[in-house]
């Protein structure tokens, strides 16, 4: 009799989990970016993620905990298959992909002691984002404002004192591909300069040369203007487009004073100047975000951008300029 009883229960097991599994199939064929079983996985998770598909996340938790002891442990090369593990097991959703790109990109490359290692998480965090993350979200703002982010914040900012080795390894990126860093126009272009952007950093000539129309030329070598592009890219989400128009308007301001680089890559000689044909595209983030948004944040902003380029403008003399912008600023309310 007891040998039955523990029959059934293991028959009755069976079935929830078999259950279960198909319920799991079904949702996930259901949703937005659907679901792909890791690569290069354990047998056994590969097994859990089809036969327990409907306690996927149950499996992600588990797996959490074990991410959090690897990075305790040091074991960062674990670290990143294990997040990729997690990620898809979850594809659609961008939470996830951005908290282990940013873990990567912030966390994980300052406990490195040696810069290039530090570059190379930071890259990594970069690609998962950008070839994993977005092919399962598309122009997701979420994910669109985490690689942002990455460029203006960790390579563009200096609050990491190796800053400048990560931009010098972006602008020897981008300088194999595009000499100067800017685009020449179309009849001069190289033919396969379309594919080498697509393959080498998964952006689109035609949305360059559309943020170029827009907001004057870029150079691409530096991370603010790769901050501007991903930030356009989330702007085809249905999300909140503030966000964006912060990097946006953030990255182009800071491209007007340090956006002309001087760079030999042999020298790794470094040095920005101001770029004033980006006057013209600046006012107009800033005029463009103003309309989106109901709070005072954008026009806080604005108003200190005018001020600094003002006080830029007289340093060298420009009088038209300084008189365009002293009207634009008393046309701002007051006290915003």
């Amino acid at each position: 009799m007891r040998r039955l009883t523990s029959l059934v229960i293991l028959l009755l097991a069976g079935c929830l989990f078999w259950g279960a599994g198909r319920v799991g199939v079904n949702m996930r064929n259901q949703r937005p970016g659907g679901f792909e079983r890791p690569e290069n996985a354990p047998p056994m998770l590969a097994l859990t993620t089809v036969a327990l598909g409907g306690f996927r996340g149950l499996i992600a938790d588990l797996l959490w905990l074990r991410a959090t002891r690897l990075q305790d442990e040091g074991r960062f090369v674990e670290l990143v298959q294990l997040a990729d593990w997690i990620a898809k097991l979850d594809p659609a959703s961008p939470q996830i992909w951005g908290y282990h790109a940013w873990n990567m990109a912030f966390n994980v490359s300052a406990m490195m002691s040696v810069p290039s290692e530090a570059w190379r998480w930071i890259e990594s965090a970069i690609h998962l984002l950008r070839d994993e993350g977005l092919r399962y979200n598309p122009h997701d703002a979420r994910l669109c404002f985490e690689l942002g982010w990455i460029y203006m914040f960790k390579i563009g900012g200096t609050t990491d004192e190796r800053h400048l080795y990560y931009k010098q390894q972006l602008a020897d990126d981008v300088e194999r591909i595009l000499e100067n860093g800017m685009l020449g126009p179309e009849y001069t272009s190289p033919p396969d300069l379309a594919d080498r952007l697509h393959t080498e950093l998964d952006m689109g000539i035609a949305a360059m040369r559309f943020l170029d129309e827009r907001y004057g030329r870029l150079d691409w070598r530096l991370p603010e203007s790769h901050a501007v592009y991903w930030a356009r890219q989330g702007m085809f989400s249905k999300d909140d487009p503030v966000l964006l128009d912060r990097i946006t308007c953030q990255c182009l301001s800071a491209l007007f004073f340090t956006g002309k680089l001087t760079y030999d890559p042999g020298s790794s000689a470094y040095r920005r100047e101001p770029a004033y044909h980006l006057l013209p595209g600046v006012m107009l983030a800033y005029e463009t975000a103003l309309d989106r948004s109901t709070g005072e944040r954008v026009q806080i902003a604005f108003r200190a951008f005018i001020e600094a380029a003002i006080r830029e403008f007289e340093r060298t003399g420009k009088t038209e300029e300084i008189e365009l912008l002293t009207a634009r600023l008393d046309a701002l309310p007051v006290g915003e």
